[in-house]
């Protein structure tokens, strides 16, 4: 019987969910490109074809239509292919077809952005400016110099738990992409501002490290707020300072120190080095010292 493109992504969802691990944000945008595509083969056919008479022509021709789209930029496209790659790539294992239609299809290469990050003189400006007299100041420090000095995910920061501290032996338990647990090591300054956070938290049946004023679980969204509220107010002039921004901050420090590229990998959770290998082109004399030269900020 044949089965069409449609019936499937849906299969592919559940695949991506419990073989994968990923995210649902990351299936959510893997499912929007490939339904995408689905639009464009009923729009080009009159209706959906089966999956069986899919082609790589219908696959060039769709690449073509986003490559004249102004919208959609170079890295979107690169995502688009590598959805639709790997969407065929389990048809076929899944035994729904013999043949690949995206055999050939390569990813172009994309010209590589360096990433933005903090000098030193700036990450000094923005560790000063929470006020550390009050409560909300307190947390919302240790939540930035969290960020940059262990290079945590946005989403890994909001998960933890109180648990995840391990003050004996300085390390801090998260679980990333895939759900992979790792162990990150604290330095001093990151350490004592999770003390003086901790003995200052509000008692709570909530579990959540970073609590809200309600005394729940941070989101992802606030602590997005409170980086940018002190970026403003430190007067930092880079665009689009962000906790992802921090992480880079994080993995060009230990690069400037001649950390090993591997050992960036780890800290860092990426599964692929060619991940990590973006923070070998930053420039050694922005930087001077390595996260545990940096305690006296």
């Amino acid at each position: 019987m044949s089965i069409f493109m449609s019936d499937v992504i849906a299969q592919y969802d559940i695949f991506l969910k419990v073989e994968r691990g990923l995210s649902e944000l990351t299936r959510q945008a893997y499912k929007f490109d490939l339904k995408k595509f689905v639009e464009f083969l009923i729009k080009t056919h009159a209706k959906e074809p089966h999956l069986l008479k899919i082609t790589k022509f219908d696959i060039k021709n769709y690449l073509s239509v986003l490559q004249m789209d102004r919208e959609y930029k170079s890295a979107t496209i690169c995502r688009t292919i590598a959805s639709i790659r790997n969407f065929f790539k389990f048809c076929i294992e899944q035994e729904h077809l013999k043949w690949d239609p995206s055999t050939g299809i390569y990813t172009p290469k994309q010209s590589q952005k360096l990433p933005i990050y903090l000098i030193e003189s700036e990450l000094k400006k923005l560790f000063e400016s929470p006020d550390k007299a009050e409560l909300m100041g307190i947390r919302d420090y240790a939540i930035i110099v969290t960020l940059s000095y262990t290079g945590i995910r946005l989403k890994e920061l909001v998960g933890l738990n109180c648990k995840s501290i391990d003050f004996e032996r300085n390390t801090i338990k998260v679980f990333g992409k895939g759900s992979k647990e790792r162990l990150i090591p604290i330095n001093s300054v990151a350490r004592a501002a999770l003390v003086q956070y901790l003995d200052q938290r509000k008692a709570t049946g909530d579990q959540a490290l970073f609590l809200n004023k309600f005394g729940k679980r941070l989101s992802g969204r606030s602590v997005e707020n409170i980086v940018r509220k002190y970026v403003l107010k430190s007067g930092i002039t880079k665009e689009r300072v962000s906790p992802h921004k921090l992480r880079h901050t994080f993995a060009t420090l230990l690069h400037i120190n001649e950390v090993d590229i591997i050992e960036i990998q780890r800290l860092l959770g990426h599964s692929a080095i060619t991940s990590t290998q973006i923070y070998t082109h930053t420039n050694p004399l922005k930087l001077k010292k390595a996260v545990d030269t940096l305690v006296e900020l």
